[in-house]
C-alpha cells in the first residue's frame, strides 16, 4: 500500500510540472505572437554588431541600440559593444557607433553603463565606415559599470605641479627628452594620452630637464591647453626632424629620455593619420635611437604591443620599460584618466599619487634617497592591475624580462640610472 501512495504522489507532481510547462509555453507563445507584435520594431533593442554587420539595411531608420555609453576625447559620445575595447585601445568601426546630436545630462551621467539609445542611423564617417546614431531618447540598462575604468575621457590638469620652479645647472651633462603621442584621429585620440604626456612633462621639469630640451610631438601639433607646448605634429617627418636635431646636439656626456604613448600596432606606433598614415615602425624607431650618441637612454613605451620593440631597440646603456609584452596595454582601471603602467611609473618617480597628491609613494627600495629606473619599473609592475605584463630590459640583450625575473635577478645597469 505505501508504494501505491508514493506512485500516486509522483504522478501528481509530474502532472503539476506538465501544467506549469504548458502554461509557460502558452505565455511565451502569447508574448512572441501577440504582445511583442504590439511593440514597434524601432523600440526593440539590437546589438551594435547587428547594426554594423549590415548598416545599409538600417540607414535612415529609427532603431534602439544596446551598448555601453562612453565619452571619448573632447566629449565625443559613443556606444561600444564591450567596455574593454575602450580601455585596451581596441575600438574599431565594427564595435562602436557615434552618438550624435544633443545628448541630455542623464545620458552623460551614464558613462560606463549599459544603455539602450534610440536614434536615427546614418553615416558619421562613411569613408572610415563609422556609423552615427542621432539621439532621440535612451534608457539605462545597468546601474554600475561591469568593468571599472575611466569612461569620461578628459584632461586632468597637473595642478600640483604647475607652480613648481625647477633649478637648472649650467654644467654638463645635459638632459634631453622626446614625448610622443599620435592618436590616429579625433575619435581615437583619447585625452588620457595628453594627460600621460603633460604630467610626464612636468615631472621631467621637476627633475631638471629644461623646457627647450623637451620635444613634444603630439597629434595634429595643437596642444589641448596652455600647460605644455607642442613642438610638432605626430608624423614620421616630425620625428625625423627631432632626431636629426638631437643627433647633432647630444654628446657622450648627455642623456635622452624617450616616452611614447597612444595606439600601437603589431610592429608600429600610430601617427596622426590625417597628416601621415605611415606610422613609426620598429626599423624607424631603432634607426633614430641608434643615430644618437649619448651617455645613456631611458625608454618608456606605453602603447599596445610595446614589448615587441625591445629586440629592435635594445642596446648597451639603454634602460627600456614597456607597459606590456607583444599584446596589449590598457587605460587605468581605477586610478583616473591616465594609462595604467605609466601612471604608476610617474607615481614612483614623483613620490606621490597623481590622483591624490597628499598620498606619499615610496619606491626607493634600497633607501639611497633616489628612485632608479629599475625601482620605478618594479613599483609600477607590482601595481599594474590590468591584463598586461610590463617588460624590462637594461643589458642590451634584446630580451624583455617580467617582474619576477627582475626582482629575482641581480640589480643591473638600470639600478644606477635616474631621471
Amino acid at each position: 500500500m505505501p508504494a501505491k501512495k508514493e506512485t500516486k504522489g509522483r504522478s501528481r507532481a509530474m502532472l503539476a510540472l506538465a501544467l506549469i510547462l504548458i502554461g509557460t509555453n502558452v505565455g511565451m507563445l502569447y508574448y512572441f505572437a501577440v504582445y511583442r507584435q504590439t511593440v514597434p520594431a524601432e523600440d526593440v533593442p539590437m546589438e551594435i554588431s547587428d547594426l554594423t554587420r549590415s548598416p545599409e539595411d538600417y540607414l535612415g531608420q529609427r532603431v534602439t541600440v544596446s551598448g555601453y555609453y562612453v565619452i571619448a576625447a573632447r566629449n565625443r559620445s559613443m556606444l561600444i559593444e564591450n567596455p574593454l575595447s575602450f580601455l585596451n585601445n581596441s575600438l574599431s568601426p565594427s564595435n562602436y557607433v557615434r552618438v550624435v546630436g544633443e545628448v541630455p545630462q542623464s545620458l552623460a551621467e551614464s558613462a560606463g553603463l549599459r544603455c539602450e539609445v534610440k536614434g536615427v542611423v546614418g553615416w558619421f564617417d562613411e569613408e572610415a565606415a563609422i556609423l552615427g546614431l542621432t539621439y532621440l531618447n535612451h534608457a539605462r540598462a545597468a546601474t554600475e559599470p561591469v568593468v571599472p575604468g575611466p569612461y569620461n575621457d578628459q584632461v586632468v590638469e597637473p595642478l600640483p605641479l604647475i607652480e613648481f620652479h625647477p633649478v637648472f645647472s649650467n654644467s654638463t651633462p645635459q638632459k634631453y627628452a622626446v614625448l610622443y603621442s599620435g592618436g590616429i584621429d579625433p575619435d581615437y585620440a583619447y585625452m588620457r594620452y595628453w594627460n600621460d604626456l603633460v604630467w610626464m612633462y612636468f615631472i621631467l621639469r621637476a627633475y631638471g630637464y629644461r623646457a627647450d630640451h623637451i620635444y613634444v610631438i603630439y597629434k595634429d601639433g595643437v596642444p589641448e591647453d596652455a600647460h605644455m607646448p607642442v613642438d610638432y605634429p605626430a608624423t614620421v617627418a616630425s620625428m625625423q626632424t627631432v632626431f636629426n636635431n638631437l643627433s647633432a646636439t647630444l654628446t657622450v656626456r648627455d642623456s635622452l629620455f624617450f616616452f611614447t604613448t597612444n595606439h600601437g600596432g603589431w610592429d608600429d606606433i600610430r601617427t596622426w593619420a590625417p597628416m601621415d598614415d605611415t606610422n613609426l615602425n620598429h626599423t624607424l624607431v631603432a634607426s633614430w635611437l641608434d643615430s644618437i650618441t649619448c651617455d645613456h637612454m631611458i625608454i618608456i613605451m606605453e602603447q599596445c604591443f610595446a614589448g615587441r620593440f625591445i629586440p629592435y631597440i635594445s642596446a648597451p646603456n639603454r634602460v627600456i620599460l614597456t607597459a606590456c609584452r607583444g599584446t596589449e596595454s590598457w587605460a587605468c582601471d581605477t586610478e583616473g584618466e591616465w594609462d595604467e603602467f605609466v601612471y604608476h611609473f610617474m607615481c614612483a618617480v614623483l613620490g606621490r599619487q597623481l590622483n591624490d597628491y597628499a598620498t606619499v609613494v615610496d619606491a626607493d627600495y634600497n633607501d639611497d634617497g633616489r628612485v632608479s629606473m629599475r625601482e620605478a619599473y618594479i613599483y609600477a609592475a607590482i601595481r599594474d592591475s590590468v591584463n598586461e605584463i610590463p617588460q624590462y630590459d637594461d643589458n642590451g640583450d634584446g630580451v624583455g624580462l617580467s617582474l619576477d625575473s627582475v626582482i629575482n635577478s641581480k640589480a643591473g645597469y638600470g639600478a644606477g640610472i635616474f631621471l
